[in-house]
């Protein structure tokens, strides 16, 4: 397996390889991606504020769930 190394941009969620290895765009390859500390997102997409559950009616038993 060859290795090389390139920077580049994103567009549109694809990586675009540079014009001296176009001859390998039908290839199999494994891409490994570092991303710049000033780059990440400062927010994370899947994180949420706060999570609201109706509990009316439920009944807890401390020794039911102390048994699993």
């Amino acid at each position: 397996m060859q290795a090389i190394e390139f920077e580049t941009h994103t567009h549109n969620g694809a990586i675009e390889l540079p014009a001296r290895f176009r001859p390998w765009k039908d290839c199999s390859v494994k891409v490994i991606v570092f991303i710049a500390e000033t780059d990440l997102p400062t927010t994370d997409p899947y994180a949420f504020d706060a999570v609201s559950l109706n509990t009316k009616g439920f009944r807890f038993n401390r020794e039911e769930a102390c048994e699993r």
